[in-house]
């Protein structure tokens, strides 16, 4: 993209506040896009400057608008992974579920481990088991890639743990990693050890090494019944959803079954 022909994406992207004020008083339209349809704001999200993006919100930059893949200035955002940036595009009217043609906020938040983005996208109201056309849920983004602060906080929002992308869950992707705390993470959240994948396989199916801690562990699971206090906490959050799970705080229950539900006892 050449700086001459458009400097105030170059002065955006360079996270530049003084140059960016400069060139709107000149008359620059904040909301000229490239030609894949990238704007001003597109850049300064990316870049992750909050005054920058202060500053073109401020001179009526479109918070929505999208780029060539449907991409929003939030997807930006989110994935630079500055939450102030994320938290100010919100409050600028930043939509949490546009219809995206590839992919959405917070799956480009998790995409990069940015947890906290994505903390602030659940507690704005943000779909949490939209899927996108590559991965599936967010969930299935964290597990493929390793990312266990990311899946928890989705969980603990209330993500839907056997959710399926052509039929592989989290575990599936999980066992693969033979990541033990991971596993033990979507286990407690009640992830299902016989499930299949398109090909037929359970997720133990998917560690070759039958000595592996993460295959005995998906073997102990299938010949131990989750105890009845597990299985009730699952059921309520169930009934609960993601939308009530973001208040389960707010409810007048003492402090010991709230921090049940929470799984902040375990």
């Amino acid at each position: 993209m050449s700086s001459d022909k458009y400097p105030l994406h170059t002065s955006a992207r360079e996270g530049d506040v003084r140059t960016v004020q400069r060139l709107i008083m000149e008359g620059y339209s904040v909301n000229k896009g490239t030609f894949d349809l990238v704007t001003p704001l597109h850049e300064a999200c990316f870049k992750g400057s909050l005054g920058c993006i202060s500053v073109l919100l401020e001179a009526g930059a479109e918070v929505n608008a999208r780029n060539i893949d449907g991409a929003t200035p939030l997807c930006d955002a989110c994935s630079n992974g500055n939450p102030e940036c994320v938290r100010l595009l919100l409050q600028h009217g930043a939509d949490t579920n546009p219809p995206l043609l590839l992919t959405s906020p917070l799956h480009e938040a998790v995409l990069r481990d940015k947890w906290q983005c994505a903390e602030v996208l659940i507690e704005a109201g943000c779909k949490i088991n939209q899927h996108d056309c590559h991965f599936g849920t967010p969930l299935h983004v964290a597990a493929y890639k390793g990312f266990i602060k990311s899946a928890a906080v989705l969980l603990n929002a209330g993500a839907t743990v056997n959710a399926t992308k052509i039929h592989n869950t989290a575990l599936h992707d999980v066992a693969r990693l033979q990541d033990c705390d991971f596993i033990c993470l979507l286990l407690e959240h009640g992830a299902d050890v016989y499930a299949r994948d398109n090909h037929g396989n359970q997720a133990k199916d998917l560690i070759p090494s039958s000595t592996s801690l993460s295959r005995q562990l998906l073997l102990h699971e299938e010949c131990t019944p989750r105890c009845l206090r597990s299985i009730c906490r699952l059921k309520i959050r169930r009934i609960f959803g993601p939308s009530r799970l973001r208040n389960i705080k707010d409810l007048q229950l003492p402090k010991l079954l709230l921090d049940y539900l929470s799984f902040d006892i375990r």
